[in-house]
Formats: C-alpha cells, sequence, structure tokens
C-alpha cells in the first residue's frame, strides 16, 4: 500500500479509506462501501508481497526472469501466488472491462489460494440493480488508480 515498502500508519490508512469511499459515493450505499474497497486493499496488498517475493528470488537467482519461470512452474516459494491477470501492474492498466477484469482477479487469487476462499471473492466487481452496474468502470478505474498511487 505504501510505496518503498514504507510502514503505513493508521492515520494514512484512514485517509486512503475515506478517499476511496469517496471515489465510489453516490452509486453504492455506505454500508456496502467495504465490500468492494477492502477485497482491493487485500489485493493489492497481496500483488504487493508477491512482487517483492518474486524480486527477492530474482537477487538469489541472478534474474527476475528466472525466478518468474520458477514461481509460474512451481508455487511453493511464494506465500499466495497470483496469477498474471490478477496482479495489480496487470489491472493498473486496463481501460476498459475492469469490473470483470477485477471479478476475474479475486476468483483466480482465490482458486490458486484456497485459504483466501470467501475472504477476497466475496464481491462482484460487475454486479447489477436494477439493470444497473452499481459501481461502473469508471469509478473502479479511480479506485484502482488512486490505490496505485499510494
Amino acid at each position: 500500500m505504501s510505496p518503498n515498502n514504507q510502514t503505513l500508519d493508521i492515520t494514512t490508512l484512514e485517509t486512503w479509506l475515506w478517499e476511496a469511499a469517496c471515489k465510489i459515493r453516490g452509486p453504492v450505499d455506505a454500508p456496502k462501501f467495504k465490500d468492494y474497497i477492502l477485497p482491493l486493499v487485500f489485493l493489492k496488498r497481496l500483488s504487493d508481497v508477491f512482487d517483492d517475493e518474486v524480486a527477492r528470488l530474482g537477487e538469489e537467482f541472478s534474474s527476475r526472469a528466472t525466478a518468474e519461470r520458477l514461481v509460474e512452474d512451481d508455487h511453493d516459494p511464494v506465500r499466495f501466488y497470483l496469477p498474471p491477470a490478477a496482479r495489480w501492474s496487470h489491472l493498473a492498466k486496463l481501460t476498459t472491462g475492469l469490473g470483470e477484469a477485477l471479478t476475474d482477479a479475486v476468483r483466480a487469487v482465490s482458486r490458486e489460494n484456497p485459504k483466501l476462499a470467501g475472504v477476497i471473492d466475496a464481491v462482484d466487481f460487475n454486479a447489477t440493480q436494477a439493470g444497473q452496474r452499481m459501481v461502473g468502470d469508471d469509478r473502479l478505474r479511480e479506485l484502482v488508480q488512486y490505490g496505485s498511487a499510494q
């Protein structure tokens, strides 16, 4: 969540969560904010940790590419495996279909890491109510971009 692996203090976290809630205010009732924001916070954190672990392995094997191939073939060297399409670096680049991509991402993480089933994959980012998307791709993109900046 924080750049350069700095410690995230409670005030910074509260500010981040408040700003994230503001990004989806309107289309989502306040009690539902957590349903959208917390899985994204968790996915971002998992992605950061995954990247750090692959980088550490890259130093160990003198090549990030070698480390990435190793992790793709054997997920044991990392605490939680994230498929390429579920990594924050991939999701942050998307400009369309973000609701579907986020839903697919959290479900893929859950499939690869059964301990996370029911924790990270509890929301459908493409959910509709009365025929309308509850949170459109534009607001989801704002959340992802905001998370990328933190």
